[in-house]
């Protein structure tokens, strides 16, 4: 995706959009102290240009019955994006990178337990390009895109346009089974997350009334979440890194819990493998990055660190980089 910015306020519209995906303008207008009819056009811009788009995410584990991994590994140098576009057509795939250094590809895989073996052993061996591929189940999310919120908003802001409180997401709790309806809502949302009421109580055949009624029970238990997709170049952090981190197992917590800190952490997750924890960064500049490479006090626990620039994102949050405007 292309380099860009938006100014001030449609950085602040879209980090409202990040706390809530369905967030009305007249809400996000009130929140902010700017004009309904002027947040409500920057707005729609962002969203009609593709700038930004607004996705249903369901639990995948309580939905589909599937665990996730990271799959990352090295290609041949003629091949890497080969590999990285077959990854990121993937219905299983949610993120997919290409990478510098000795990590080539990255991708973020949800993968349904009744189909893990033939997946990674048979349909994802032998992909073309890779030279060797590595499978780490995740063990725990130390923040997910959910979770995450850029510094933009004040927390009045937050709180302001936050209708639902947060839950943890995903929960890895039993399995539910959705009824027609519900599964109707869930693939729709999915497509578009800003889908209205009475678009969506037309197509599923339920009242306005009983469509915000399932979306909200869903979005409370933490089934469903919205996540506003776009490229965080616009709102000022175009520098993206991963970091695979190998610590002593004693002081992976504090690692973990020092992460979870970091104002610039967008993803981070305690994996099996040869590292424990792999984190997605993004930051304003090179000089951010230098500094949390080279000053950040929890690296004093950390026994050995590698890192990658992602070079390019293929697909984040089951959205083709292709998609976005």
């Amino acid at each position: 995706m292309p380099e860009r910015t938006v100014d001030p306020l449609d950085r602040k519209i879209i980090a409202a959009l990040i706390v809530d995906g369905r967030a009305t303008w007249s809400t996000i207008a009130a929140a902010l102290g700017e004009a309904e009819r002027t947040v409500a056009r920057r707005g729609s811009r962002l969203l009609e240009t593709g700038m930004v788009e607004v996705r249903g995410m369901a639990d995948p584990h309580r939905t589909a019955d599937s665990d996730p991994f990271i799959v990352h590994g090295r290609c041949r140098p003629d091949s890497t994006l080969t590999a990285a576009v077959a990854l990121a057509h993937r219905p299983e795939s949610v993120t997919v990178y290409v990478l510098s250094g000795p990590q080539h590809c990255y991708a973020d895989i949800w993968a349904p337990r009744r189909r893990q073996s033939r997946l990674f052993l048979q349909e994802m061996a032998t992909p073309s390009g890779f030279l060797q591929m590595d499978i780490s189940p995740v063990l725990e999310y130390i923040r997910t895109l959910h979770d995450w919120e850029p510094g933009i908003l004040t927390p009045s802001q937050t709180s302001a346009i936050r209708r639902i409180p947060k839950t943890r997401w995903p929960q890895f709790t039993d399995p539910v089974v959705l009824d027609r309806e519900d599964k109707a809502l869930v693939r729709l949302v999915v497509e578009n997350g800003r889908a209205s009421f009475e678009e969506l109580s037309r197509l599923v055949g339920i009242s306005e009334q009983t469509v915000k009624r399932r979306l909200d029970k869903m979005r409370q238990s933490g089934l469903l979440t919205f996540r506003a997709v776009f490229d965080p170049a616009l709102i000022g952090l175009p520098v993206a890194a991963l970091l695979w981190i190998r610590a002593r197992p004693s002081r992976v917590s504090a690692v973990a819990e020092a992460l979870a800190g970091q104002p610039f952490l967008r993803y981070a997750a305690i994996i099996m493998g040869d590292y424990q924890i792999v984190a997605d960064f993004r930051l304003p500049s090179k000089e951010a990055l230098r500094a949390l490479m080279l000053e950040a006090e929890w690296l004093e626990h950390v026994d050995r660190l590698e890192s990658s620039l992602i070079l390019e994102t293929l697909k984040q949050s089951r959205v083709l980089a292709s998609d976005l405007g």
